[in-house]
């Protein structure tokens, strides 16, 4: 029987068998107790004596018939399958925590094989500098295994220390097994996998009793798991859970990741007081994309030397007087109340949906109480750190590998090692030997001045980047300067540990306009101060009136020029000089300081539309303005601003956070005052303008999120203004975008809503993994997710204007897809549907 489970309850030990059911256990003299189970089978319990230095025992199962008739007595009319789970999704949690530390020894073998090559793969794909076809042919299978050490401690570090390694594919490394490890089926989502045990669980599969049996003194329950549609993030096979107790006994469980359909069984095993943990997990499947198709295995064994327990709520433990902290005595007794309410829910012999979504809440809030410990409190992702201790002394000799090899070999990767000839080796060398990888190819200086790069020439003190002579980053088109070419650099000199220098020059021509345009930019990391930044710069070039917030990405408006002869960007001329000085302090404060010279000139387009005499570019007036509009005459300008901010990251370790929402958990707020002053270097600017901003993002549950942005201010005066300086909001009126819509304008010209007087606007995204479309049994296949916008602009000009918008989000991972409508008051004005395009 392939991959059934052996596991030794002296020695705490689980294996799997391999392909052809072969099994190995390494044990010293004396008397043990095996169980063997594999699913579909009887289970087996077996004393063994060993008294020599080898004994083979075959082992035969038979087949596993579950009881489903009416010996198991359960409430209600509906399928038990449904009591069962419900039971078991309120104790998930419980399993999750209730383990505070662990050690074991982790045996990992791999093996991958492809049945069919396509030649333009096998040409066009290299692996450190080696083509594909020169490491990796077709029908040979390929061997990948490692001995290690691994510790556990609560809440989510894991310690993997690599003792061993061997492979009959050089250059190719042992597949991460660190999201293998670090994820447990007691949590919401598994390696982005909604789990059949997770508080979502209900609303995401159906569920089937189809009998139990007996586990020593205990009832077994299968339970056929139902995905309600098809998806990569849902799972469907079975789910075995042990009576009164609602732990994992074992499950397999199969699902599919865009090209690689796998199937995963893990065997879980009493290791004393009711610590059921995996002792032995096993991954196959297949891959096909494209005419590339391949097999793969996956299998690891644990033996645990070391577990445990956490014991949270169950006592105050008793300190002196001196030393009671009072707040953390109440965050324990809120913790220990949280329990009380959850074990009665727990007790309930009928539980219900609406329970069984208390329970997660109240989970959440017992974690949140955990986390307010200043122990725990730096805890955000999972801390999981691999120590690979492979030196020329460590003895991997074939006798070595023979007494640490959990899954014997199959004999495949028998036949793998020997024409790798690593076998032979093995017997020869009675030491292992540091693998010398083939010298990654690097990439030709002529290529990297063609195409840039950014290492051109590095070593420990200097860095040049270059961005090279075809990059597409080096072209540009608008009406305005018509055809542009640039060549831009990057210099940094790192002084010391977190201190550097940059300094970036550009220079470049403007074809239609007929003019030269570059900056030069010079930056100081923590050289005057720690977390200090300091900048000058300065230069010629033309600019979009918008670029706080920016305007439409050039690359948009240059194709929109180009092909339509809508140019929706307009553009004037600056010489400028600026100096900008940051300063961070305290915890999350920073503040900010500027000085600007700009020489303001009004530009006109350049360039007639290429495909028609019929149609014309729009002029380069911005919406509401003339040609002989003050705000956009020839003019000199002298400004100052000052501000300060407050950045708090929002950490949310209790929470697990859906992995296609894409919310952080943050808060920003700042203030900022820009004044122009007349008369210094012929500066004819007067105005004055005081800011304030407020944004959070904020993970709500594990599968919604908001992000509101609020945004004030008042000109208390302007009496001369050029209008770049004027308060633009974001605004993105083409069709077609490269950003999210997020706190975006979506119907509205790009210039019309700028103003220079008083302003107010509010803005929020509410987003969901299920909101509206995705109950659509044609649209929840794909982990996409949905959001609800609202923005709100209110200025002397602007009455009451708003808009609301519904979106589709990450399709397929390239974009979202969106519909808006905008109101002034109540007053319908335009709706218009709008696309995104991902530019990651």
């Amino acid at each position: 029987i392939p991959y059934a489970n052996m596991f030794v309850t002296e020695t705490s030990e689980g294996t799997i068998s391999n392909s052809e059911g072969k099994y190995r256990l390494q044990l010293p003299h004396g008397k043990y107790h095996l169980t063997i189970r594999s699913m579909g089978y009887i289970q087996q319990s077996k004393e063994v004596n060993l008294d020599s230095d080898s004994l083979i025992l075959n082992i035969i199962l038979q087949k596993q018939t579950f009881e489903i008739q009416e010996i198991k007595v359960f409430p209600g009319k509906e399928d038990p399958a449904w009591f069962i789970m419900r039971k078991a999704i309120a104790k998930a949690p419980y399993y999750r925590q209730k383990i505070k530390h662990y050690e074991a020894d982790l045996y990992i073998k791999s093996n991958f094989a492809f049945t069919n090559i396509p030649k333009i793969y096998q040409n066009k794909i290299e692996i450190d500098g080696r083509k594909l076809k020169e490491l990796i042919k077709e029908d040979v299978t390929y061997v990948i295994e490692s001995q290690n050490q691994i510790t556990f401690d609560y809440p989510n570090r894991y310690d993997q220390k690599v003792i061993s390694k061997r492979t009959s594919l050089k250059g190719i490394d042992e597949p991460p097994v660190m999201q293998l490890m670090s994820s447990s089926f007691y949590e919401d989502r598994p390696n982005q996998i909604i789990s059949p045990l997770s508080s979502m669980a209900l609303k995401h599969y159906d569920f089937k009793y189809e009998g139990h049996i007996k586990s020593g003194e205990k009832d077994v329950f299968k339970i056929r798991v139902i995905p309600k549609r098809s998806s990569d993030e849902l799972m469907d096979g079975y789910i075995y859970i042990i009576d009164d107790l609602w732990c994992i006994f074992s499950l397999d469980l199969k699902g599919r990741f865009e090209v690689v359909e796998y199937r995963i069984k893990q065997q879980f095993e009493d290791l004393g007081n009711l610590n059921w943990l995996p002792v032995s997990t096993g991954i196959d499947g297949n891959l096909s994309m494209l005419g590339l198709k391949g097999t793969f295995f996956y299998g690891v064994a644990m033996k645990y030397k070391k577990v445990t327990e956490n014991d949270f709520g169950s006592k105050i433990e008793q300190k002196p007087e001196a030393q009671v902290n009072t707040k953390s005595l109440s965050q324990k007794s809120k913790e220990i109340e949280l329990r009380k309410e959850l074990s009665a829910i727990e007790q309930k012999k009928e539980p219900t949906n609406n329970d069984v979504r208390k329970a997660a809440r109240l989970n959440r809030k017992i974690l949140k109480e955990q986390y307010s410990d200043t122990i725990l409190n730096n805890v955000y992702y999972t801390n999981y750190n691999v120590k690979d201790t492979k030196k020329d002394s460590l003895a991997n000799n074939l006798q070595y590998w023979d007494s640490v090899r959990a899954i014997p070999l199959s004999p495949a990767e028998i036949r793998s090692y020997e024409n790798a000839g690593e076998l032979a080796t093995m017997k020869s060398a009675g030491i292992d030997s540091v693998k010398v990888k083939k010298q990654v190819k690097t990439k030709p200086l002529s290529k990297k001045i063609l195409f840039g790069d950014r290492d051109l020439a590095k070593d420990s003190v200097f860095r040049m980047g270059y961005d090279g002579l075809v990059s597409f980053k080096n072209f540009d088109f608008n009406s305005v300067d018509g055809y542009k070419y640039r060549q831009h650099f990057e210099f940094t000199f790192n002084t010391d540990s977190g201190k550097y220098v940059n300094i970036t020059p550009e220079i470049g021509y403007a074809f239609n306009r007929q003019a030269v345009f570059g900056s030069i930019t010079t930056s100081l990391h923590n050289l005057l101060w720690n977390a200090n930044s300091f900048s000058i710069g300065f230069g010629k070039e033309s600019r979009d009136f918008k670029t706080n917030p920016p305007g439409i990405q050039p690359v948009l408006n240059a194709a929109s020029t180009w092909l339509f002869a809508e140019n929706y960007m307009r553009l004037y001329e600056t010489a400028f000089a600026k100096l900008n000085l940051t300063q961070g302090f305290g915890k999350g404060f920073n503040f900010s300081g500027s000085i600007e010279f700009n020489h303001f000139k009004p530009l006109e387009n350049n360039v007639d539309y290429l495909f028609s005499d019929n149609k014309d570019f729009n002029p380069n007036i911005p919406g509401g303005f003339t040609i002989n509009s003050p705000e956009l005459e020839e003019q000199k300008s002298f400004e100052y601003s000052a501000g300060i901010s407050y950045f708090k990251r929002q950490r949310k370790p209790w929470l697990q956070n859906s992995p296609y929402i894409f919310m952080r958990d943050f808060y920003q707020v700042g203030i900022i005052y820009r004044q122009g002053i007349r008369n210094v270097f012929s500066s004819i600017s007067e105005f004055s303008r005081i800011d304030f901003g407020y944004r959070q993002q904020a993970n709500i549950s594990p599968s919604a999120g908001i992000d509101i942005r609020f945004n004030t201010g008042y000109f208390f005066n302007n009496r001369q203004m050029h209008y770049s300086q004027f308060k633009h909001f974001k605004s993105m009126e083409i069709p077609v975008q490269l950003e999210f819509f997020t706190h975006t304008f979506q119907l509205v010209n790009d210039y019309a809503i700028s103003t220079n007087k008083s302003y107010f606007n509010i803005g929020g995204e509410f987003r969901s993994e299920y909101l509206l479309l995705r109950y659509l049994s044609f649209i929840n296949k794909q982990t996409w997710s949905e959001s609800l916008h609202l923005n709100y602009l209110l200025t002397p000009s602007v009455k009451n204007y708003w808009e609301a918008g519904y979106s589709l989000n990450s399709l397929f991972f390239l974009g979202n897809v969106g519909i808006f409508a905008g109101f002034t008051g109540f007053k319908f004005e335009s709706a218009m549907i709008k696309l995104t395009i991902s530019t990651d």
